[in-house]
């Protein structure tokens, strides 16, 4: 099988779940409920596994990057390769730091260390372990933002002699994001999401989460109030998921966010 990783440490995630959290306005802030929490969990994952924070696109497999950029996405950043394949015990150890001046003037940067190893088993790839740490910073007229990624994941193939192959992601993976308002209420926006995934297994030709499950703590201080909480999260296909906070159940769609 071919051996597929795409690396993206990407703002748009994390910036998404600050607006989408934010009450226009000033004043004293409620606690955030545990349903809004969900709807934030379920955006924040989405971008985590579909390629747009932190590890590989679910599209794509699993690849080693190329090479090694930043690009200006929407309201964000992310870190992308080429994408080359790579072969049976091959190894990625190095450390990066990169700087670029963003369209609106702006600057980012990112910087820190990832290691890949392509896994094999008679010879024959079949799955990849990855360890990266990353500092992503913002600067523009608006805002100035510090982003921290930690991922520690293994991803086998169910059956390495097919490329079409499922696949299962164990491990974990650690956001945290602060962000600090240039105008208006000049706030100050901290949040952390922590995920550790179970058997979590992918269907890269659909691009699907089938199955697994995965534990979660997450805390944060907005203006629209703070929240601390954690629990579980079960996988149901179809980008489906079901996420347990304190005993309340909230089925949530994996693409929209939707909370029901």
């Amino acid at each position: 099988m071919k051996i597929k990783l795409y690396l993206i440490a990407a703002l748009a995630a994390v910036t998404l779940t600050y607006t989408s959290c934010k009450k226009s306005g000033s004043g004293p802030a409620n606690t955030v409920s545990s349903k809004q929490v969900s709807q934030q969990i379920a955006l924040n994952l989405s971008q985590t596994l579909y390629g747009g924070l932190g590890g590989f696109s679910i599209f794509d497999g699993i690849n080693p990057p190329s090479n090694v950029n930043i690009a200006r996405r929407g309201r964000g950043l992310k870190l992308n390769d080429d994408g080359v394949d790579f072969g049976c015990g091959a190894v990625i150890d190095t450390t990066l730091t990169y700087s670029t001046t963003l369209d609106d003037g702006g600057s980012a940067s990112i910087s820190g260390e990832f290691k890949f190893s392509v896994l094999c088993a008679n010879g024959t790839p079949n799955g990849l372990s990855f360890y990266t740490k990353l500092k992503v910073t913002e600067s523009t007229a608006q805002i100035g933002a510090t982003y921290n990624l930690g991922e520690n994941l293994m991803i086998t193939a169910v059956n390495p002699n097919d490329d079409n192959t499922s696949i299962l992601m164990n491990g974990s993976v650690n956001v945290d994001a602060n962000v600090q308002q240039k105008t208006g209420s000049k706030s100050t926006d901290a949040e952390t999401f922590d995920y550790v995934f179970k058997d979590v297994k992918i269907d890269p030709n659909v691009g699907d989460i089938v199955s697994g499950s995965a534990t979660f703590a997450t805390k944060g201080a907005t203006p629209s109030g703070t929240w601390n909480y954690s629990g579980t999260i079960t996988f149901l296909g179809n980008h489906q998921a079901k996420i347990v906070i304190n005993g309340t159940t909230y089925t949530v769609d994996l693409q929209t966010g939707t909370v029901s």
